[in-house]
């Protein structure tokens, strides 16, 4: 089960790290608990004088007894290490704690946490107005697809599986940085979820069709660029396309992802026929239906960018 803010967990934070302060804690963030911290100068502890440098932090802790969890946070950790992009947070520390710290006894659990920079800027949810015209929205979505190739072109063929608002931060200069890697996944590779689940690991008003029918062989960045539409349009109508109402349950969602096709956005005047048709192409059913490759992607992106739309 997802952890809770609570005192106790609190003053379990305070023993793991004896200079930590919790200014707050965010609504959770997959089955991580997220706090906003910083750490004092421990004077002449040297550990702690290198916390206090980090500054503003972002703490998320999980306990999980299965093994899959640990997984994929080790997965995220093993990607943001390799990283070094404005795209993506620095990864500061991670460890994975076994023992009470306070009375040496084992854990009936393993604690993972990790310790990222906290990005000075504010979720796409909480700042949708600055992104409603096309010139906006095509930037923001090369930028975007910039960021995400990395993922994409990887080695390791890694693809998000979790585009949405909640996860991209946009800086104070409008620059986007992309968060919570926790679901991600090689491409072609098993995956890490197990066989009883009912969909994959995603969120069902961004995800796309193969990712709701757990179809593991057909995920590839196609299904982040399903995800993009989806984001591109929801930008632009003021509403998500299969979301229609907050307490919609989500077997409905799921219905209308896999089943309802939006109406153009040109045809609701809201995107020129460039833009429209792109939307349209990413939010197709079917993968093979999508653009071809991330460079046809870029290319039709830049193209509307550049025509001043």
């Amino acid at each position: 089960m997802p952890l809770t803010d609570s005192p106790q967990c609190r003053d379990l934070l305070s023993h793991l790290f004896p200079a930590l302060d919790i200014e707050s804690n965010l609504r959770p963030s997959g089955q991580r608990l997220v706090y906003f911290c910083r750490f004092r100068n421990g004077g002449q502890d040297t550990m702690q004088a290198h916390w206090a440098q980090w500054g503003p932090v972002v703490l998320k802790i999980s306990e999980d007894v299965h093994p899959t969890v640990i997984a994929r946070l080790e997965k995220e950790r093993e990607i943001l290490n390799g990283l070094c992009s404005p795209f993506f947070p620095r990864l500061l520390y991670c460890d994975v704690f076994s023992n009470d710290p306070i009375t040496d006894t084992r854990f009936p659990y393993r604690l993972f946490v990790t310790i990222e920079e906290r990005i000075d800027g504010a979720p796409l949810t909480d700042c949708r107005g600055s992104f409603s015209t096309e010139a906006a929205v095509a930037r923001l979505m090369s930028e975007l697809i910039e960021g995400l190739t990395l993922l994409w072109e990887h080695p390791q063929k890694i693809i998000h599986r979790d585009l949405k608002p909640d996860n991209i931060l946009i800086r104070p200069n409008g620059r986007p940085v992309i968060i919570d890697l926790g679901i991600v996944r090689e491409q072609g590779a098993a995956g890490l979820t197990g066989t009883n689940w009912q969909i994959g690991p995603c969120t069902p008003a961004y995800a796309s069709p193969e990712q709701l029918k757990n179809e593991k062989r057909f995920i590839t960045y196609k299904s982040d660029f399903f995800s993009l539409g989806v984001l591109t349009y929801e930008l632009l109508t003021g509403g998500n396309p299969f979301a229609l109402s907050p307490v919609d349950p989500i077997e409905v969602v799921v219905h209308r992802a896999l089943t309802l096709r939006p109406p153009a956005l040109a045809g609701l005047g809201l995107a020129s026929p460039e833009l429209s048709a792109l939307v349209e192409r990413l939010m197709a059913k079917e993968p093979y239906m999508r653009p071809r490759t991330v460079r046809e992607f870029k290319d039709t992106l830049r193209e509307i960018v550049g025509s001043g739309s």
